[in-house]
């Protein structure tokens, strides 16, 4: 595979697939939590479980955009993105789109930060698996 191929699928991946990862982690925390006992930790103006998920699902592409960003170059010169890298960019990416476009919770920054550089992962993780990325 071409370094323009992987650069290629690393965007493609990073802006499609993120987004996507998101909305279902979004919705399994709503649906777990309260079956966990743990429902008085989400925030009381939280909306529907749908609403909840296609409004993460589009605001979390202006950071999978950043992120994306970011890490094509990379992948068009080597064969490799870095797993520490790859949490780093989708933590910094979050932390920025956050900043400049606020979600509201902001006393859920620091957790939803630490997901998105999970998600992060999870994203390289399939671009490993699919064969564009090496381990």
């Amino acid at each position: 595979m071409s370094g323009a191929q992987r650069a290629l699928w690393t965007f493609l991946m990073y802006t499609l697939v993120g987004p996507f990862f998101a909305a279902i982690v979004i919705a399994a925390v709503l649906v777990l939590a309260p079956l966990l006992g743990l429902g008085a930790l989400l925030p009381q103006n939280m909306p529907p479980l749908g609403a909840a998920a296609i409004t993460t699902f589009v605001w979390t592409v202006i950071p999978a955009v950043l992120v994306a960003l970011a890490l094509s170059p990379i992948a068009l010169r080597q064969e490799n993105v870095g797993w520490i890298l790859a949490a780093i960019a989708g933590a910094v990416a979050f932390a920025i789109s956050a900043t400049l476009f606020p979600i509201g919770m902001e006393s859920a920054r620091p957790y939803l930060t630490f997901f998105a550089g999970l998600i992060s992962l999870a994203v390289r993780e399939v671009l490993v698996r699919a064969g564009v990325l090496t381990a």
